[in-house]
């Protein structure tokens, strides 16, 4: 266990900036308490933190090719591709985006880096197979799906907003979120959409998709929860989970989020600058999970977690 190396005076960088919840900061704060510390305080602190924050892990990064193509994509058409524009944008996201991803991290540059190049992790052929497949499939079943075809024939005038990172407040607590897409209907309801490239439910996708609707109903975007509808499209099966928002889902997503960030403020050692201490931060005993951690060399500078 090391403590993060403080920077001389002449080093000093700037403090966290003021506390707002995400669901990506309580899946963090659930998962290891040391791994929460280092990407929300440390990060501040350290520009190694701050580097190995940025590794990206093989899932994670086929994720964000595939995000990253529908919103320019969203940002750039008015209306969905021909087929042949469709493969192109495919080709270009696999042959273009990820071959030059690839070849930027194993320049070990201080670009884009995988975590698997910064652990010497070997990468198998059929590992980039898969992932070249999952890119190909998500892009394929999103440009078939009818939520995006419903988009379009929406218009650009009812869109809401395209991977727009949005705040608001839930209590007293700052709420940052960022929605892949939200539309509205031609009937007036709002529809919002959350792209998934893995195969299965998360566990927190249902607060996810409650907190974009929070925000809808802050931002006036409907005058009552039931216009509000919340997708989950899962593009490699694919398969779409549609629900129907109500006041009782809203008020439930407002309690998780309030309870969930009073357990992260409890451990401040100043609540109005949102200041924190590594040793209030401890350590998990789970080696799969540390393997796995981007700030694994931190923990254990010494080699590998021990198996268990």
């Amino acid at each position: 266990m090391v403590a993060v190396q403080q920077p001389s005076p002449a080093e000093a960088r700037p403090g966290p900036p003021p506390f707002s919840w995400s669901l990506s900061r309580h899946d963090t704060f659930m998962s290891c308490r040391r791994r929460y510390y280092y990407t929300y305080y440390g990060v501040y602190e350290d520009s190694e933190v701050a580097r190995l924050k940025r590794l990206s892990a093989l899932p994670l990064w086929a994720g964000h090719v595939v995000h990253d193509a529908l919103e320019r994509l969203l940002k750039e058409r008015d209306e969905l591709p021909s087929a042949t524009e469709q493969e192109a944008i495919v080709r270009a996201a696999v042959h273009e985006q990820m071959l030059r991803d690839w070849r930027e991290s194993e320049s070990g540059t201080d670009g884009f880096r995988l975590f698997e190049h910064e652990y010497a992790q070997p990468v198998q052929q059929e590992d980039k197979r898969l992932l070249v497949t999952i890119v190909m499939r998500s892009l394929r079943n999103a440009f078939r799906s009818e939520t995006l075809r419903g988009a379009f024939e929406a218009g650009r005038a009812r869109w809401l907003t395209v991977e727009d990172l949005v705040s608001f407040e839930v209590g007293d607590v700052p709420v940052r979120l960022r929605m892949d897409l939200a539309y509205r209907d031609r009937d007036g309801r709002v529809l919002i959409v959350d792209w998934k490239t893995g195969r299965g439910e998360g566990r927190f996708n249902a607060a996810q998709v409650a907190g974009y609707a929070l925000y809808a109903r802050a931002s006036g975007w409907v005058e009552q929860a039931e216009d509000l509808r919340t997708e989950l499209a899962y593009l490699v099966v694919p398969k779409y989970v549609r629900r129907q928002v109500t006041a009782a889902a809203l008020e439930q997503a407002a309690g998780f989020i309030e309870k969930s960030a009073a357990g992260m403020r409890a451990l401040l050692t100043d609540r109005e600058a949102n200041r924190a201490r590594l040793e209030d931060f401890p350590m998990i005993d789970r080696p799969q999970a540390c393997r796995r951690c981007n700030y694994r060399k931190l923990c254990f500078p010494k080699g590998q977690p021990a198996a268990g």
